[in-house]
């Protein structure tokens, strides 16, 4: 960042649980070191994050309107028919990002925190596939939510790590909107032609030229705040 200001940001990584510790770091981290948001992982040693522990991490991240990166812990979302069946990562992640988020969106922090910019991995698991059985259900099984899934999962921003299968892409620009959507890479986990095709499926996916502009150039400039940049 320091080197190149033009071209690189920085997300912190927070010493959770331990939540004075991490507001502090929060706190050098944006005002020293610039950062514009923090990472966390899908859990904290067994903890959701929608846990009351981690809302004074939120309040300040809707202080600042600063991100809230999430990516998975590689638990298998604590399942052994995951884990013990080499799934891990092919299918332990997205199950952990939809879980995740949907502690978030069952709490109601994303109408909680409105000013805080959550950002999901891999297209938000399997959000995209769910939106209408999430708000069918959520009445009789999760009473009390602050609002319907699907609207609250479009408070959230989603990256489009998901190795290039454009009909994930493309559910998840209906299910979201393509404004919600911002370029990843999973680099570098995945180089050479995965890298570069992450990228270049976007703009070959049948998109629109202004959604796949948006999505590998200005919508992340939005979501950090640096579109006056």
């Amino acid at each position: 960042m320091a080197r190149f200001p033009g071209r690189f940001r920085a997300f912190a990584a927070l010493p959770l649980p331990h939540v004075d510790a991490a507001l502090r770091e929060l706190a050098r981290a944006f005002d020293e070191l610039g950062a514009v948001g923090v990472g966390v992982t899908t859990t904290v040693l067994g903890r959701t994050l929608a846990d009351p522990l981690f809302h004074p991490v939120y309040e300040e991240l809707d202080r600042r309107g600063a991100v809230l990166y999430i990516h998975p812990v590689g638990e298998g979302a604590a399942s052994p028919l995951i884990t013990g069946y080499g799934m891990t990562w092919m299918v332990g992640a997205p199950v952990e990002d939809t879980v995740a988020v949907m502690h978030l969106i069952l709490a109601g922090i994303p109408a909680r925190f409105p000013r805080m910019r959550v950002l999901a991995p891999h297209l938000g698991g399997a959000l995209p596939l769910l939106l209408r059985r999430l708000d069918d259900h959520v009445t009789f099984e999760s009473p009390g939510t602050a609002e319907p899934p699907s609207v609250a999962a479009r408070r959230l921003w989603y990256d489009t790590v998901s190795y290039a299968h454009t009909p994930a892409l493309v559910a998840a620009v209906a299910s979201f909107g393509a404004d919600r959507l911002v370029l990843g890479t999973d680099f570098p986990y995945e180089d050479g032609e995965v890298f570069l095709r992450a990228v270049d499926h976007i703009a070959g996916s049948g998109l629109t030229e202004e959604a796949a502009r948006a999505i590998l150039d200005t919508n992340a400039a939005d979501l950090l705040g640096l579109s006056g940049s």
